[in-house]
């Protein structure tokens, strides 16, 4: 007679009420081997469960080395952008105070317009003063 939990239940129950009476029962070796291969029964499905969550944690385990691996990785690239970041921001710095000397520059220079109209000025005077 195999023992599934239910009559391991059975047996437990069985167990206590003999226990509140005095009467102690005898087990045939035939009964004895049953409860002995529920019992093992039950030791076994424990044993697999435990295997099922040991596999599982190691698998978590190696998921989580793998995203340590991915962080990593992602703070050394933000390092190096940080860099490229500061790099470029000292550039546009110099551009810009390039442009504050060109529109300085710019500033003191004539427009080509006027230029022209001073050019031809220039060159109707100097015809006056050729002429006297």
């Amino acid at each position: 007679m195999k023992i599934d939990s239910l009559n391991l239940q059975l047996y437990y129950i069985n167990m206590k009420n003999q226990t509140k009476k005095t009467e102690e029962k005898v087990y045939t070796a035939g009964e004895v081997g049953s409860m002995l291969e529920g019992i093992d029964n039950t030791v076994k499905i424990i044993s697999e469960n435990y295997l099922s969550v040991v596999d599982t944690q190691d698998k978590i385990l190696k998921v989580q080395d793998k995203i340590l691996e991915v962080q990593y990785d992602m703070n050394d690239r933000l390092g190096r952008v940080e860099v490229r970041l500061d790099s470029v921001e000292t550039k546009i710095d110099r551009l810009q105070d390039d442009m504050v000397e060109v529109k300085f520059e710019l500033k003191k220079k004539v427009a080509v317009d006027d230029f022209e109209k001073l050019e031809k000025r220039v060159v109707k005077l100097e015809n006056l003063s050729y002429s006297h």
